[in-house]
């Protein structure tokens, strides 16, 4: 029997992405006008990150930044349980960022696919999913979302493995077969399987997943990022390679967060800021996000 929550999804899949992306805009729109954490935390970063720019343009991109948010998330249904002939479409809009995409990982020695939490990253993940074999590593969700998640998240043939030792095997595995590994560069991971490094010039907890499989493995990393266009008009693929230290055990990890940044920096306003990036700290320090909430919220 089909599920509320299911049904639901499903039905949202199916209305058109400019009436999405529409109420997505209007959704962050209400969340910009009033308080709430996912605005004090997007203008938090903004004040600390991005101190050079002006107040105005903080605002401007602090809303922009969370209409993109409730975008991801209203458009999630129509990437996970939409028509898959208008997925494809929107997958087949650029064949030149595709045959490049391919040209990369097929060398032999695999890829590494980095798709940072900017644009439309669930549709990263199912462009990239489409052009070889895919391993992605996932966080496992709560309740039925992990059931629905994986779905989605599988639709066009990826396979998922869970942040978990057996996990990293999978994905070294995978490298070792010249297959493409699909990672998420920029989250906090759990305790003892990452180090600080800086990110917009505070210490953040950094994975060594990425230095490490390209250590081992000697395959290519590269971001791969999704951007939404206006008005529900489709979207725009973008290759980057990462920092050429990527690799190293010394300054691989804050190579990541440099290649994170750059991103970050360049596109502002479809990054999410809202994500508590600098909540673990080294040495004990307390968790910045709970000194003192921003007298402006």
């Amino acid at each position: 029997m089909t599920s509320p929550l299911r049904l639901g999804l499903k039905l949202l899949g199916y209305l058109p992405l400019p009436l999405l992306h529409a109420l997505g805009a209007l959704a962050g729109w209400l969340l910009w006008l009033l308080p709430n954490k996912p605005r004090r935390l997007t203008r938090w970063h903004l004040q600390h990150c991005l101190p050079e720019l002006d107040a105005a343009t903080q605002r401007r991109i602090e809303r922009q930044s969370l209409g993109h948010m409730m975008k991801a998330a209203i458009e999630a249904p129509a990437l996970w349980f939409g028509p898959e002939q208008r997925l494809r479409r929107w997958i087949d809009s650029d064949p030149q960022t595709a045959q490049r995409f391919r040209d990369i990982s097929s060398t032999g020695r695999g890829a590494i696919w980095l798709c940072p939490h900017w644009g439309a990253w669930e549709l990263s993940g199912l462009f990239s999913s489409v052009q070889g074999t895919l391993t992605s590593l996932y966080k496992p969700q709560k309740g039925e979302m992990d059931a629905l998640m994986h779905e989605g998240r599988t639709r066009l043939g990826a396979t998922l493995v869970p942040t978990t030792g057996a996990g990293v095997k999978a994905l070294l595995g995978a490298l070792k077969r010249g297959e493409m590994v699909g990672i998420l560069p920029d989250h906090d991971p759990p305790p003892g399987s990452g180090r600080f490094a800086p990110l917009f010039g505070m210490p953040a907890h950094t994975t060594e997943l990425v230095s490490k499989l390209a250590a081992r493995s000697g395959a290519p990393v590269h971001f791969f990022i999704a951007e939404r266009l206006r008005f529900g008009r489709g979207f725009r693929f973008h290759i980057l390679p990462a920092p050429a230290d990527i690799a190293d055990p010394e300054r691989g990890v804050t190579a990541l967060n440099e290649g994170v940044e750059a991103i970050a920096r360049r596109w502002p306003e479809q990054y999410w800021w809202a994500y508590e990036r600098y909540r673990r700290q080294p040495d004990g320090r307390p968790n910045p996000y709970k000194l003192k909430k921003s007298s402006r919220n």
